[in-house]
């Protein structure tokens, strides 16, 4: 992508809005645009700019985040059955 000025740059960055309440929950924002998820990477992966950009392709980083060892708050870890064990847990209801 050509550049003509700056402003076409930042032009297809979307960034999230924030609101917090009293009492709420904690909420990931953000990472929605590439320049994002570069700082993410470089931040959660303790890569240097010049891994991220020049060293290892960007397939495989997206893969090094998503497979990151990582706690789990409140929710459920999500356990994948075959089509098989899904039909038989339906059979024995």
């Amino acid at each position: 992508m050509f550049l003509h000025d700056g402003y076409f740059g930042f032009s297809v960055c979307q960034l999230d809005e924030e609101r917090v309440d009293a009492g709420s929950k904690t909420e990931t924002v953000g990472n929605t645009t590439f320049f994002g998820q570069i700082a993410h990477l470089i931040d959660t992966l303790h890569l240097s700019y010049t891994e991220v950009f020049e060293v290892i392709p960007y397939r495989n980083l997206l893969m090094m985040q998503r497979d990151k060892l990582h706690a789990v708050y409140g929710g459920q870890k999500v356990n994948r059955i075959s089509g098989k064990e899904l039909a038989n847990r339906r059979k024995k209801l």
